[in-house]
């Protein structure tokens, strides 16, 4: 039974980092690894060492380890155009539609598309029996909350009573509303226009069973407390944003199964009572100046390590005691595969 692991958090909290070292971090464990991005911005390669990421799984190569990683970031227009290629009646038909305008413009500029698709996505990576684990590193949480509802909105848009309305005459007062506006719609866009639209809605009909039936299962998946884990992504820096909380709260009132806080970037708290070398070269008279500076230093790093601290802990009550796992902060940032497998040892566990 493939596991299902969602990473989710607001944005420049190093949350597709903190994605990719989970995926490392099971594929280290011994497990077969897929982790898919749907965040538009190209970093999943980056954090992976990898020079090109698509809308397939890439190998990752990891040196040592008994599992597998593979990696993909969401295509919205490659995605929707493999899911018509795959559940059309017939290769006319999807050669029909691919070629229809209306579904071009559908397919690359609809609001909601992406999550639409990020949904597809996720679901054929379930369903394909090829992994233990898919870890999931989602766009910011002001939009991550849409990739929850997309499945209502895709039984919505796909309803049976929605696409008769544009693909059968309606009787009575709702025929002749419909009439009307069909009549308005042809005088502003023009014949051919609404030519691509009723053909663009007729050939969808025949696939809307299809996406009402991934979009209920995927919506069970995503509340599944038994295979589906959230993690949220947040920075020692600002810890307690509120959307952070609010997020939470959104994962908790639909009984999702929330797993715990990931606080990136955590200043290590340095031992003041230590006594740290000053350079040999330095003049004896420059000592007690240099020393000075150097044991402000510390206590600087001590209180900005304490106040890190702080702050995490006021999460954790907010959050009525839910767990939280701190990674060190690494100068520079952590750009390769070796960097992930140390971020991986600061993760809960995951075997």
């Amino acid at each position: 039974m493939t596991e299902v692991v969602i990473c989710c958090g607001v944005g420049g909290t190093g949350k597709t980092t903190a994605s990719a070292a989970m995926a490392v971090a099971f594929a280290t464990a011994g497990k077969r690894v897929v982790v898919l991005t749907i965040d538009p911005a190209r970093r999943l390669a980056d954090a992976l060492s990898i020079r090109e990421i698509g809308n397939a799984p890439t190998r990752v190569e990891i040196p040592g380890v008994e599992g597998s990683l593979h990696a993909l970031m969401l295509d919205r227009k490659s995605t929707w155009d493999d899911i018509v290629r795959r559940f059309s009646p017939s290769d006319a038909a999807a050669d029909r539609l691919l070629a229809n305008r209306y579904y071009r413009a559908v397919s690359t500029r609809l609001t909601g598309s992406h999550e639409y698709m990020a949904i597809e996505k996720l679901h054929e990576l379930v369903e394909a029996d090829r992994w233990d684990v898919v870890v999931v590193d989602t766009p910011p949480a002001q939009h991550v909350v849409d990739f929850f509802r997309a499945p209502d909105r895709i039984r919505r848009v796909f309803d049976r009573s929605v696409l008769s309305a544009f693909t059968k005459e309606q009787p009575g007062l709702l025929g002749r509303a419909t009439s009307r506006v069909a009549t308005l719609l042809q005088r502003l866009a023009g014949e051919r226009v609404m030519r691509d639209i009723a053909e663009f809605f007729g050939l969808m009909s025949e696939l809307s069973g299809g996406f009402r039936d991934r979009a209920r299962t995927i919506g069970e998946l995503l509340a599944n407390t038994e295979r589906t884990s959230y993690y949220l992504i947040t920075d020692a820096r600002a810890p307690e944003r509120n959307n952070l909380l609010d997020f939470l709260q959104e994962i908790r009132e639909r009984r999702m199964h929330f797993a715990g806080f990931v606080v990136n970037r955590v200043a290590m708290r340095p031992d003041p009572s230590r006594d740290h070398e000053l350079p040999g070269h330095l003049p004896m008279e420059e000592w007690p100046r240099w020393r000075g500076a150097l044991t402000h230093l510390v206590s600087e790093a001590v209180a900005r390590a304490d106040r890190q601290e702080q702050a995490v802990e006021r999460l954790i009550r907010a959050a009525g005691g839910a767990p939280a796992w701190r990674i060190p902060e690494v100068p520079g940032g952590v750009g390769d595969l070796d960097g992930l497998r140390s971020m991986a040892a600061h993760l809960p566990p995951l075997a």
